[in-house]
């Protein structure tokens, strides 16, 4: 999802993968959290028509807005709202944690779709820094739903440019600060900053950088992987 063709053919996928799935007509939340008319007209809205408003209202209220049956008619637009930039004050894990306890049992073809979204949402924030979502904050709500992080750790190398530098500098700061990571996923990491591609992919930006600030930080976390225990 390197532009916004790509961008445009992987949520067209989204949502004829989940186009046979309806708004559940008992869907229920909390008259103390959720204003009965906000339900009734989230209910009532066409799927592509949700604003930014009520799909935060939705996200916000997660326990006592419905029981999760509503979920795959509403992923589609969940997943463009956030990777599109309309969703900036959560994190990806306000849509994956709605989607962790189901979407292994998923049809294939859903669950394709949504992980080569993933992928296309992951390759779409590499590409600008800073980006509209975080990129630790996409891994993290990767990692939640078990998927492999392999080919996300690729790109780093698979897209070369200060900004992708930029953005592992800020992961391995984060792991260290925020982490870890759930289990196999943290393993993941573990091996592949063990490697020698990461200190490849900060160093060659650094050297290659116009901005000594930039370059003197993405030095600085080359040595700093370099020298972490393995």
């Amino acid at each position: 999802m390197r532009n916004d063709v790509e961008f445009d053919r992987l949520v067209d996928e989204l949502y004829a993968a989940f186009a046979h799935h309806r708004m559940p007509a008992d869907m229920e939340a909390c008259p103390h959290c959720v204003d009965p008319a906000d339900l009734a007209h989230f209910a009532r809205t066409p799927l592509r028509k949700l604003t930014t408003d009520q799909l935060y209202a939705y996200l916000a209220n997660r326990g006592t807005w419905g029981d999760g049956t509503e979920v795959p008619h509403l992923l589609p637009r969940l997943l463009e709202a956030f990777a599109g930039g309309e969703v900036r004050h959560l994190p990806p894990e306000a849509v994956t944690e709605r989607m962790r306890d189901q979407w292994q049992g998923w049809p294939a073809a859903e669950r394709n779709a949504v992980e080569r979204f993933l992928l296309g949402w992951w390759q779409r924030t590499l590409v600008e820094f800073p980006s509209t979502t975080s990129a630790w904050g996409l891994l993290e709500a990767v990692a939640g739903l078990e998927i492999d992080l392999g080919p996300y750790l690729a790109e780093f190398a698979a897209i070369p440019g200060e900004p992708t530098a930029r953005h592992l500098a800020e992961v391995i700061q984060d792991l260290s600060y925020q982490g870890p990571l759930p289990d196999g996923a943290q393993e993941s990491m573990r091996r592949w900053l063990a490697g020698a591609t990461p200190t490849d992919v900060l160093w060659t930006a650094a050297i290659n950088s116009t901005n000594p600030q930039v370059a003197d930080e993405l030095a600085d976390a080359a040595d700093a992987t370099a020298r972490s225990p393995r």
